[in-house]
């Protein structure tokens, strides 16, 4: 019985997306802090955070939804809802993409073991009659 993920990936991605996030508004706050008048306002760093905890989740376990909605729970925080359903689904989006350009490279690599699915240019096999 059980959730079906893998066991030690879930607090990992929870904890390695709340730190880029963390860092991306950091590095941003300071971007904006250099110009001596900034026009725009920013969220606190748990804001970030989970954004970012939203999309690193989304991206290993191809659930974008369940993501967002998960780390609503969590915070029960409805001003950070819409911004970790768009993180949830560009992360997968990204994830999908990321996962196909890896699969293709290794299909290409060990063309033999593909056999008739394989891109690679092998030899025809002589036809059996």
């Amino acid at each position: 019985a059980g959730s079906g993920l893998v066991g030690g990936t879930f607090a990992p991605s929870l904890f390695l997306g709340g730190m880029v996030g963390a860092s991306f508004h950091d590095i941003v706050g300071t971007m904006f802090r250099v110009a001596e008048e900034s026009p725009f306002e920013f969220s606190d760093v748990q804001a970030y955070a989970i954004v970012g905890a939203a999309g690193t989740l989304a991206a290993l376990f191809k659930a974008p939804l369940t993501a967002s909605l998960l780390l609503f729970e969590l915070t029960r925080d409805y001003e950070v809802l819409l911004p970790a359903l768009a993180s949830a689904g560009v992360g997968s989006v990204i994830g999908d993409i990321v996962e196909r350009a890896l699969e293709e490279t290794r299909r290409d690599r060990d063309a033999v073991s593909w056999g008739d699915l394989s891109d690679g240019d092998d030899e025809e096999q002589p036809k059996r009659s």
